[in-house]
C-alpha cells in the first residue's frame, strides 16, 4: 500500500496535514529529516507510516515510558505489532523481545536512550533489520534545548551499527541553534528541514498580572469544567495548589518526580479519565501527553523560557476547538527566577569543590574509576556540605553536562541486591549458616543474575515466598550485607543513582571551560529575558511574540490575547463562550 492507503485504512483519514506527507516522502527515500512540527500535528504518523510501507523495523527512542507506552497502546488497538524494552527489564526478557523483533513480526520497537549504552542491546540491534531511527522530542539532545538530556548524544554511535538506516528527528519546539545541534549531533548526510508553523490559532494566549493570584485561579477553574492543567514551580507548591482547590470542594489531584511511579500513574489514568478534572504539576507532567478535552492550561509562576511555557501551553486545545494559556505574574517572579537561574549555574572554583566533595562522600580514590554505580543521598550529601539541595542537583546536572557523570533515576521507589561473594564462598556460607539457606536459596531462583549486577527485588514478595515478615526479609539482608555476603541498596526518593565516566581527578587537573560556563548562563538569561517580556508587553500581539521568537514572521494580530481584546474591562470576558 502506498502512504495514502495506509492513512485510510489504520487511521481513518482522507488527507494529510501539516507537511506530514512531505516528512513521509523524504523519509521513504531514506533522507536524514528533522521535522519541527507544532504541538498536536500528527508527529507519530511520520514514522509509523513509512515502516508499515517497508521490509523491516523502526527504532523509536523516547525520552519516557510513558510516552512508549501511549505508542504501544495505540499500535496494538490498530493490529500492529509493537514491543519495548525498559529499565526494569533483566536479560532473559531483553532476549525475548529481540527475538520477536527477529522472528515474530514486530514493526516498531520502542527504547530510552539510554538503554542504547548498554553492550547487549547494542549486540541485538546489530542483527535485526532496522529501516528508521526515530529520535523523539530530539530538542533533547541540544545543550540550548530546554529539556537536555546528555544520554541523548549516544544515538549518533547507533549510526555507525546500523549504518543503512536513515534519521527522523522530530520535534514540535526548536529555536535556530537547537535545529543546529540536532542535525551536528545525530550526523546527518543530508540536511533535510522541514518545518511547520509553531502557530496554534485556537489558544488564546492570556497573563494576568496580580498580586494574589488564587483568587484569579479560582474564577477561572470554576469558568472552564473542561479538563484543565495547572503548573507550578515546587513539589510544596502543587500540593499546597491542590489541597487548596480541594478545601473549595473543586476536585483537584497534584504530580510531581517524587511520588511512586504507581501512584503517578493512578493519578494520570484518573485524570485522563475524568474521574479528576484538575491536576496540579510540575513539569515533570506532559510530556506526549494527548488529551484532546483539555481547554484551559494555567501556569502559577512565570516560566523559565518560551520553550517550556509553549510546549506545556500546547497541551490545550488538541481537538482544534478554542483553549486557553493563562500565565499568573508579579514583580516577585521575576526574582524569583533569576535567583534560580543563578543557582542553576556555579562559579568554576565553586564547581571544583563540589566535585572533590562529592568524590570524597562517596570513597572514590584519585585516578580510580568506579565499576559499578553508586547511591548517593542528597539530602544528606548535601546537609554534610552545607549546601542547599537545589544547588546540589544543579551541579550534578552540569557535571552530567560535561560528560564526568550520568545521574541515573528510578522507575520506582525499590531495592537493589548484588551478591558480593563468588559462588563456592556462597555455598560454603549457606553449609555454615543454615537459617539463610533457604533465604538464598530463594533469592538465586527468584533473581538469577545476582552474581553478574545490580538486581531490583521486591521484599514483599520475597516474604511472600518464604512465609515470613517484611520486616524479617529487611533484617536479613541487612545481616548479609554486614557479612559482606551481598550488596544491598533501598532506594528512596532522595537516592541518586551516579555512574561516573571519567576517572577521578585531582583539581589541578580537573578542567572546565570557564568561556563555555559563561557563553550558557548568557543565553539561558537571554532567553528568561524573553519570558519576561512575554509577560510584561503591554502593547504587542502575544501571538506575534511567540512566532518571532521561533524564527517566524509575525502576523495580523491575532484578535484573542488579552492585550488584542484588552479593551474589555474585565478580561473574564475571554470564557464568556464556556
Amino acid at each position: 500500500m502506498n502512504a495514502k492507503e495506509i492513512l485510510i485504512k489504520y487511521w481513518g483519514y482522507s488527507s494529510f496535514q501539516n507537511k506530514q506527507e512531505e516528512i513521509i516522502n523524504n523519509v521513504i527515500e531514506n533522507k536524514d529529516v528533522l521535522a519541527v512540527l507544532p504541538t498536536a500535528a500528527g508527529k507519530s504518523l511520520c514514522y509509523q507510516i513509512p515502516t508499515l510501507m517497508r521490509e523491516g523495523i523502526c527504532l523509536v527512542i523516547s525520552p519516557l515510558i510513558s510516552l512508549m507506552h501511549d505508542q504501544l497502546n495505540y499500535l496494538s488497538s490498530k493490529g500492529i505489532k509493537s514491543v519495548s524494552i525498559i529499565n526494569s527489564l533483566n536479560y532473559n526478557r531483553i532476549d525475548e523481545i529481540f527475538n520477536k523483533c527477529k522472528y515474530g513480526g514486530i514493526k516498531f520497537l520502542f527504547l530510552s536512550p539510554e538503554r542504547l549504552n548498554n553492550k547487549l542491546v547494542k549486540e541485538h540491534l546489530s542483527k535485526l533489520n532496522i529501516n528508521l531511527i526515530t529520535v523523539d522530542e530530539a530538542h533533547c539532545i541540544s545543550e540550548w534545548g530546554h529539556q537536555f538530556r546528555p544520554s541523548y548524544r549516544t544515538i549518533s554511535k547507533i549510526r555507525n551499527i546500523i549504518p543503512n538506516a536513515s534519521v527522523l528527528a522530530l520535534t514540535a519546539t526548536a529555536t535556530e541553534n537547537v535545529i543546529s545541534d540536532i542535525r551536528k549531533n545525530l550526523n546527518f548526510k543530508v540536511n533535510v528541514l522541514i518545518k511547520s508553523s509553531i502557530e496554534r490559532k485556537n489558544i488564546s494566549f492570556i497573563v494576568y498580572n496580580n498580586k494574589y493570584k488564587e483568587n484569579k485561579l479560582l474564577s477561572l477553574v470554576n469558568k472552564i469544567k473542561s479538563p484543565i492543567i495547572i503548573y507550578a514551580g515546587t513539589r510544596r507548591e502543587v500540593a499546597r495548589i491542590s489541597l487548596f482547590l480541594q478545601n473549595k470542594k473543586i476536585p483537584a489531584v497534584y504530580y510531581h518526580a517524587g511520588i511512586s511511579l504507581d501512584k503517578r500513574n493512578k493519578i494520570q489514568q484518573e485524570w485522563y479519565k475524568n474521574q479528576k478534572r484538575i491536576i496540579v504539576a510540575t513539569n515533570a507532567f506532559g510530556m506526549g501527553i494527548n488529551k484532546k478535552d483539555v481547554k484551559l492550561i494555567i501556569h502559577m509562576d512565570m516560566p523559565i523560557n518560551i520553550e517550556t511555557y509553549f510546549q506545556q501551553a500546547g497541551r490545550a486545545g488538541r481537538s482544534g476547538e478554542k483553549a486557553y494559556s493563562v500565565i499568573m505574574v508579579n514583580e516577585l517572579d521575576i526574582k524569583k527566577q533569576k535567583k534560580l537561574l543563578k543557582l542553576k549555574y556555579p562559579e568554576i572554583e565553586e564547581l571544583k569543590e563540589f566535585y572533590q566533595n562529592l568524590s570524597n562522600y562517596l570513597h572514590i580514590a584519585i585516578n580510580t574509576l568506579p565499576k559499578e554505580k553508586l547511591l548517593l543521598d542528597i539530602i544528606k550529601f548535601s546537609n554534610r556540605y552545607n549546601i542547599s539541595v537545589i544547588k546540589s542537583f544543579n551541579n550534578l546536572k552540569y557535571l552530567e553536562a560535561e560528560e564526568y557523570l550520568e545521574l541515573s533515576t528510578f522507575t520506582k521507589n525499590s531495592s537493589k541486591i548484588k551478591l558480593a561473594v563468588d559462588t563456592s564462598t556462597l555455598y560454603r556460607f549457606q553449609i555454615a549458616n543454615k537459617y539463610y539457606d533457604m533465604f538464598v536459596k530463594t533469592l538465586l531462583r527468584s533473581y538469577p543474575r545476582l552474581f553478574q549486577e545490580y538486581v531490583e527485588i521486591n521484599e514483599e514478595e520475597i516474604a511472600k515466598k518464604i512465609n515470613k515478615d517484611i520486616g524479617e526479609i529487611k533484617r536479613s539482608l541487612i545481616y548479609l550485607q554486614k557479612l559482606e555476603i551481598i550488596k544491598y541498596q533501598h532506594i528512596n526518593k532522595n537516592h541518586i543513582l551516579i555512574n561516573f565516566i571519567k576517572e577521578r581527578k585531582d583539581n589541578n587537573k580537573l578542567f572546565f571551560d570557564e568561556k563555555k560556563l559563561n557563553d550558557r548562563k548568557k543565553y539561558e538569561q537571554v532567553r528568561l529575558d524573553n519570558m519576561i517580556n512575554f509577560c510584561f508587553s503591554n502593547d504587542k500581539c502575544r501571538n506575534n511574540i511567540l512566532l518571532e521568537y521561533f524564527n517566524e514572521q509575525a502576523k495580523e494580530p491575532c484578535g484573542k490575547c488579552d492585550l488584542c481584546i484588552k479593551s474589555f474591562k474585565d478580561n473574564d470576558n475571554l470564557f464568556i463562550n464556556n
